[in-house]
């Protein structure tokens, strides 16, 4: 005989209430969930920032007169090579994260590269010259080293003793868009890096 008075099925109000709880319960907890774990990396990510002195302006004449500041706005990258680098398997490793970073981000007008050195051996100078990214990069590599120098070790200093931990012998600053440098970073330590990347994409303005 057949069920004419038209109430669902047993096995269909199972699949009703499943669907339901599915939907009522379950998907909004899991987007909660996800929220907050986005909201903690992000509270979490933007502690690790702080305060640790202004960059120097890097000023350029055009062809037509008009002068700029090269590093004016943008979210900065800056490691210091020294006097008369050479091709060392460190400074190699530098160079080739900027070029990671270029590959990356070049494509953002609020980002940039500020390599500092003066001299150089001829291997330094070739290998760094002949990369996509050194038309990219702001190379400061003239009298400018022994200017940035003091703002980038006294900067470190104070970040190395508030973090508590032993200064490293390579290092990147990394400056938001209004000169300020934020944090430090150590330049060979791959997860060091991979968390500036993050600090960066938090930094960098939306387009």
């Amino acid at each position: 005989m057949e069920n004419n008075d038209g109430k669902p099925s047993a096995g269909r109000k199972i699949y009703i209430a499943a669907a339901l709880f599915l939907i009522l319960i379950v998907l909004p907890g899991a987007s909660w969930l996800y929220l907050r774990g986005g909201l903690n990396w992000h509270k979490k990510a933007v502690a690790e920032l702080s305060v640790y002195g202004k960059i120097r302006s890097v000023p350029i004449i055009w062809q037509d007169q008009t002068k700029e500041d090269l590093l004016k706005t943008k979210v900065v990258v800056i490691h210091s090579f020294g006097d008369n680098p050479d091709l060392t398997e460190a400074n190699k490793k530098i160079i080739d994260t900027g070029e990671r970073l270029f590959k990356q981000f070049g494509n953002n007008p609020y980002f940039r590269l500020a390599m500092i050195y003066k001299g150089g051996t001829a291997e330094f100078r070739s290998y760094a010259q002949t990369l996509p990214s050194a038309d990219y990069a702001t190379w400061v590599w003239t009298g400018g080293v022994g200017a940035w120098q003091p703002i980038l070790q006294n900067g470190y200093e104070y970040y190395c003793m508030s973090e508590k931990t032993k200064p490293d012998p390579e290092y990147y600053a990394l400056a938001d868009t209004a000169g300020t440098i934020r944090r430090y970073y150590n330049a060979l330590d791959d997860k060091q890096v991979d968390r500036m990347v993050q600090h960066i994409a938090l930094l960098l303005p939306t387009q």
